[in-house]
């Protein structure tokens, strides 16, 4: 058996929106880019169910104002924590848009909330995280709240 080499976390991603657990993994994430001297970057994407259809774009600010003080929580979540983070703010199908943002920045490490929904609910509702951690090409760790 031969060693296996230290995983180096030099880039953490952190999609986030409105729920406890992305709360959570924010905080997480921000004690993982200090304890490793990493770049944490947080994304929220305006979902498209989110982004009013056929109105103009100066129209569509309320989801978009709505994820900017979701971010700014997120800053002063990873400041209090001694990271200071880039921020990202993206429209589309959430997953999709955290799969592109990954493969454009190839983070080590994804770290994200879940809501927990199984079941009828899960495949009604959706669910991210469990789209993200089956086709992201990096680790993701769930959060719980």
């Amino acid at each position: 058996m031969t060693p296996t080499s230290p995983v180096s976390v030099r880039t953490i991603l952190a999609p986030i929106d409105d729920s406890p657990s992305s709360r959570n993994a924010v905080r997480l994430a921000s004690q993982m880019a200090h304890a490793f001297g990493a770049r944490l970057t947080v994304l929220h994407v305006v979902g498209l169910t989110e982004v009013p259809v056929l109105m103009g774009e100066e129209d569509a600010t309320g989801p978009v104002e709505q994820g900017q003080i979701l971010l700014a929580e997120a800053v002063r979540i990873a400041r209090s924590l001694g990271v200071e983070p880039e921020v990202r703010l993206a429209r589309g199908h959430v997953a999709d848009q955290i799969l592109r943002a990954a493969a454009r920045a190839r983070p080590d490490l994804i770290v994200m909330g879940t809501r927990g929904y199984r079941g009828t609910r899960a495949v009604l509702m959706g669910s991210v995280s469990r789209a993200v951690s089956n086709r992201a090409r990096t680790s993701v760790v769930l959060v719980r709240a």
